[in-house]
């Protein structure tokens, strides 16, 4: 929005009641008349409040104590917490699927070697995909985030939908979905073929998270990650 608009002095910043024919800027908290308010980033901001927001935008430091963006090393530790949560999970999940269910296929000679792998991969992007959604959507943040003092929000910074939050679950584990989804193939299609699929998709997976990582990386601003661009959230420092 590049309007600029005229600088006058705030009906009343202290107002405890809202006034017909006024608005409160959400930066300054002043209010002033709605002609002369504006929405940016979903907030309704003056002339002067609309300068704030741009700067804090521009530097990545948003509102006070609540947008500041987190470094790099901080975001590496707290999804490294989630990763040594999600993994033992999902071992102990494959070995009671192994026990209950892949034994008695490969007895029967329904399951193979690279069905096996499909089903691994498979209980991986699930298991994965509920820890984020679940903690992400009602807290706000996961475990790592959690104790690394982060949490995820709406590009504009109110509280990040249950769509969003579903999205963005989804999508970073989203790849080793597909190749679980190999395993939906009928069983014409060979060990051959199956192994194909299965390196092609491995490396669609690797060249994701190399993508999302960079992403995040030379954003220096927001720090936001390529499934932060697509569902439109991004990762915030808390108690800044």
């Amino acid at each position: 929005m590049t309007d600029q608009l005229p600088q006058s002095s705030p009906v009343a910043s202290s107002c405890a009641e809202p006034q017909p024919g006024v608005a409160q800027c959400s930066v300054t908290k002043k209010w002033f008349p709605e002609d002369e308010i504006v929405t940016l980033q979903g907030q309704l901001v003056s002339a002067e409040g609309k300068q704030i927001l741009l700067d804090r935008l521009r530097t990545g430091a948003g509102e006070p104590g609540a947008l500041a963006s987190p470094g790099v090393f901080r975001r590496f530790v707290c999804i490294s917490i989630d990763w040594l949560i999600i993994l033992p999970v999902w071992y102990l999940l494959t070995m009671a699927v192994v026990v209950w269910v892949v034994l008695p296929l490969h007895l029967q000679g329904s399951m193979g070697h690279y069905g096996f792998i499909l089903l691994v991969y498979s209980l991986f992007a699930v298991v994965s995909s509920l820890y984020f959604s679940i903690l992400h959507g009602g807290a706000g943040k996961s475990i790592g985030k959690m104790l690394g003092r982060l949490r995820v929000i709406s590009l504009d910074g109110s509280r990040a939908s249950w769509k969003r939050i579903l999205m963005r679950s989804v999508l970073y584990p989203g790849t080793i979905a597909i190749i679980g989804a190999c395993g939906l193939l009928p069983s014409s299609v060979g060990e051959g073929a199956l192994k194909i699929l299965i390196e092609l998709a491995a490396g669609a997976f690797m060249a994701w998270v190399l993508a999302d990582a960079l992403t995040a990386l030379f954003d220096t601003r927001m720090q936001r990650s390529l499934h932060d661009r697509i569902c439109g959230t991004r990762v915030i420092r808390e108690n800044a």
